[in-house]
């Protein structure tokens, strides 16, 4: 499987009332993995895509979330040991990819898989903030990391 891991320690305050991790947690997970991959390229993985998305030019193409969805799987319980979120491009187009997750439960004896999740993600001129298609150079770095989409429940 193409896929980056990215290890992400939880946070006390990622609790709810109910003791276990809150839902609104996994999407700052999603967006932290995205950035470690994309833009600073610090997962476990070299991946190689950080040279293609970094945007460091402020007129330069962005990456914009246009839509996200999450199902969760089981109870994530607070632990001191960090979750794995595993993300792979599940479908790529001209202008946008689809960035596709599996956040793993890094205390439990055997991989467990707590919540799926895909990001579709639109690059846009930094200016006019309007799609444009993805380089070659980024489109030969994400096509390294493809893989077969999550299947989720619904949709």
């Amino acid at each position: 499987m193409a896929r980056t891991h990215v290890d992400i320690e939880l946070r006390w305050g990622d609790q709810d009332a109910y003791g276990h991790v809150n839902n609104v947690a996994f999407a700052r997970f999603l967006e932290e993995a995205r950035v470690r991959t994309f833009w600073l390229g610090s997962g476990r993985e070299d991946t190689g895509m950080a040279r293609h998305f970094r945007g460091n030019d402020p007129a330069g193409p962005k990456m914009l979330v246009a839509s996200q969805q999450i199902e969760f799987v089981r109870v994530l319980e607070y632990s001191e040991r960090p979750i794995v979120v595993e993300l792979w491009i599940g479908k790529l187009g001209g202008s946008s990819l689809e960035v596709h997750y599996e956040i793993i439960d890094g205390a439990a004896a055997e991989r467990t898989v707590i919540a799926k999740a895909i990001s579709h993600i639109v690059i846009v001129d930094g200016v006019t903030m309007r799609p444009i298609r993805l380089s070659p150079e980024g489109r030969t770095s994400v096509e390294a990391w493809m893989d077969a989409p999550v299947k989720m429940r619904r949709g």
